[in-house]
């Protein structure tokens, strides 16, 4: 390949590389969430536990369910950092119906929170329409939320 040629195409793939690299530092890495589900009426929770790091640091303790007046379903549980320095996460929930199905819902927005050494924080939600019958509970380090 000829100099002149060279000089050419190095400043494109170095930009076209730049770019690639910019990406990759912006992106969520895959694994990275914990999800916690719970259907009415039930103290079990299903774990998905991606994130081993965050997972034995926060545990969910003592969710419960019931239905309000209007017919949406309301749960509650507590967040509880287990070690002895300040624990930062994001958390979401996500609503789904008898079938399965998400139930549409406003804006999925994750809540960041910062919990300090043996805090427990109980959170109280209640799902934006009645045919909600369970739900997941989203955890991600702070850090990865933008």
């Amino acid at each position: 390949m000829s100099s002149a040629r060279y000089t050419r195409i190095a400043p494109l793939v170095g930009c076209a590389l730049l770019l690639l690299g910019s990406a990759a530092c912006r992106s969520t890495p895959r694994g990275s969430e914990n999800q916690y589900s719970g259907r009415e009426g039930s103290h079990e929770l299903e774990r998905i536990e991606g994130n081993r790091d965050l997972a034995s640091r926060l545990a969910i303790l003592d969710p419960r369910s019931r239905r309000l007046a209007d017919g949406r379903l309301q749960v509650e549980f507590d967040l509880k950092n287990t070690r002895s320095t300040q624990t930062e996460f994001a958390w979401t929930v996500d609503w789904f119906d008898g079938d399965g199905f998400e139930v549409e819902s406003a804006h999925r927005a994750f809540e960041p929170m910062a919990l300090g050494a043996g805090a427990i924080r109980t959170i109280k939600i209640t799902s934006p329409t009645p045919s909600a019958s369970s739900w997941r509970l989203s955890v991600t380090s702070r850090n990865e939320v933008q």
